[in-house]
């Protein structure tokens, strides 16, 4: 079990490292396209019109794995913990994991289904 986990220190890191990077890919390549103003805009925004929208998703996408393997492995962190101490309550620590994945899945469903082409699909099959 500890051999699992001494290696694992770099998925949050790259977790945060990797997001970091998809918001500001996605951000350059709008303002380059000319799709953004450059000042301020909303994140979803950068990642709403192609090219940028493949970028935005295929990376997002990236994060939420990452994002699951950081919930799992702080869940086996805990779990181990539990085995030597009290650390916490087993059940809190499965319902943090449950909440987590669920949010990663969250994350996944932002990144690939953005809200201007669902907005103009609708428009265009009339389903207003």
């Amino acid at each position: 079990m500890l051999c699992f986990l001494r290696g694992m220190a770099f998925v949050p890191f790259l977790l945060v490292t990797w997001s970091s990077a998809a918001f500001i890919i996605s951000y350059v390549v709008a303002v380059l396209s000319g799709h953004v103003n450059p000042f301020l805009p909303y994140i979803s925004d950068t990642g709403t019109t192609p090219p940028e929208s493949g970028i935005f998703g295929f990376m997002i996408n990236f994060s939420a794995f990452l994002g699951a393997a950081t919930m799992y492995t702080r869940y086996k962190i805990v779990e181990k913990q539990n085995q030597t101490s009290y650390f916490s309550t087993p059940v809190f620590n499965l319902v943090s994991l449950v909440l987590g994945l669920v949010g990663c899945f969250g994350m996944g469903i932002v990144a690939n289904f953005q809200s201007v082409t669902l907005r103009i699909s609708t428009e265009i099959n009339g389903d207003i």
